[in-house]
C-alpha cells in the first residue's frame, strides 16, 4: 500500500475516534449526531430516509433503526410530505434542535490538527482532498450535500423582489435565501459540470 493510501486511512480512522468521543459529550453516537445534522442542515423538502441513508453510507434498515432510537429519545419526529404522502421527512423537535445546539463544537479537535498546518499548507490540502472527494462521490463511494450557490442548477435572483428570489433548475423549485443557505443532495458544482 502506497503511503498517501495508508495516510488517508489512518485519517479516517482518526476521525471517526474524534466523532466518537465528541457525540459522546453530547450524549450521542456518531452516526446519531450526524443525522441530527443532517436534518437541521438539509433543504426541509429533501431530509428522507433515503437521502440520510445515502448520506450516512447506511442502508436503508440501518437508517431507520438509527432514526428509530432519536424517535424514541424525542429528539426526532416523522412527518408524511404534503407533495408526496409515499415520501416520509425528518424533523427536528424541540428537544432536537437543543441537542443540535450542543453539537457546536462538532468537528473541533480537526479544527484545531488543522491549525497547526501553514496557509500554503491548508491549501494544498484542501485541493488535494476536494479531487479525493470528488473521486469519491463519482465512484458512488460519497454524497456530498452543499448549499446552492456554486450548483449549476441555482438561479440566484430569477425573481428578484419575490419572498423565494432564486430558482432550481432541476427541481422547479423557487426558493428564499435561507433556503438557498441549507443543504441540498442534488448540488452539482459548476466546476465538476464544465469538465464533464
Amino acid at each position: 500500500m502506497d503511503p498517501l493510501t495508508m495516510a488517508l486511512l489512518r485519517i479516517g480512522q482518526a476521525t471517526r475516534a474524534v466523532a466518537l468521543d465528541e457525540a459522546r459529550t453530547v450524549g450521542l453516537t456518531p452516526v446519531q449526531a450526524q443525522t441530527l445534522l443532517f436534518i437541521k442542515r438539509t433543504k426541509r423538502f429533501a431530509t428522507t430516509v433515503r437521502l440520510l441513508a445515502a448520506t450516512l453510507g447506511a442502508t436503508h434498515a440501518s437508517t431507520v433503526g438509527v432514526i428509530d432510537a432519536l424517535v424514541a429519545r424525542g429528539l426526532v419526529q416523522r412527518e408524511t410530505s404534503t407533495e408526496d404522502r409515499r415520501v416520509t421527512l425528518l424533523r427536528l423537535t424541540v428537544a432536537g434542535e437543543e441537542a443540535y445546539e450542543r453539537l457546536a463544537t462538532w468537528g473541533q479537535e480537526l479544527t484545531v490538527a488543522l491549525a497547526r498546518l501553514t496557509a500554503e499548507e491548508r491549501a494544498g490540502l484542501e485541493r488535494g482532498l476536494g479531487a479525493v472527494i470528488a473521486s469519491l462521490r463519482t465512484l458512488g463511494y460519497l454524497t456530498v450535500a452543499e448549499p446552492c450557490r456554486g450548483c449549476m442548477h441555482f438561479r440566484e435572483n430569477a425573481g428578484a423582489g419575490q419572498p423565494a428570489p432564486h430558482h432550481c433548475t432541476l427541481l422547479q423549485r423557487h426558493m428564499s435565501e435561507a433556503e438557498a443557505l441549507l443543504d441540498c443532495p442534488d448540488h452539482t458544482p459548476l466546476q465538476a459540470a464544465r469538465q464533464a
